[in-house]
């Protein structure tokens, strides 16, 4: 089945050219989804997204035979969906950082926040507290990267040195904050 009947097939969906499809971009899906998972389970589950993303994505007419193979753009919209996938992932990983010496509220109000932002806040709480132990220069570090969302170049620039060094310094300042935050743990937290 060449290109061109591939594509009319899935837009109307065929069950052979359906077939064909999964056989033929099953191992571009894979190698795509190889950059961005590595759980088994978790891969094809990603893979059966990309499938239905690839093919919503075909029925709504966004591939154009004019400008390039069905392949490419399919991997590309493959790849797209993936990017989006770990963006989302990553955001709802993210906990807001404050300094030291932000006000928490006494109480927590029973109409209030949900459990979760009672966490991030615990969370927030025990990460201050664990970056006000650490020397001047990496607290500096990690407050410029992290909590006013400067780039590595723009805090070289304003520490005078180099962007290698700037990653070095941050590299080393992470590490310290790390073993700051496991040394708070109680032990039976450090083993799970």
């Amino acid at each position: 089945m060449d290109e061109r009947e591939l594509v009319e097939g899935l837009r109307e969906r065929r069950d052979d050219a359906v077939s064909v499809f999964l056989e033929r971009y099953r191992p571009l899906f894979q190698h795509c989804i190889a950059n961005f998972e590595s759980d088994p389970t978790t891969r094809e589950d990603l893979f059966q997204d990309l499938v239905w993303h690839v093919l919503e994505r075909l029925q709504n007419d966004s591939f154009d035979p004019a400008r390039g193979s069905f392949g490419t753009w399919a991997y590309r919209v493959a790849w797209c969906r993936c990017v989006d996938l770990k963006r989302k992932t990553n955001a709802a990983r993210r906990v807001r950082v404050s300094l030291p010496g932000d006000e928490l509220p006494e109480q927590v109000d029973p109409s209030g926040p949900l459990p979760e932002s009672i966490a991030d806040r615990e969370i927030g709480r025990t990460v201050r507290h664990a970056i006000a132990q650490l020397p001047p220069e990496e607290r500096q570090l990690l407050v410029l990267r992290f909590v006013e969302h400067r780039t590595l170049i723009d805090i070289a620039a304003e520490l005078s040195i180099t962007v290698e060094q700037t990653k070095y310094r941050l590299k080393r300042a992470a590490s310290a904050l790390r073993k700051e935050l496991l040394s708070r743990l109680p032990r039976s937290e450090l083993a799970e």
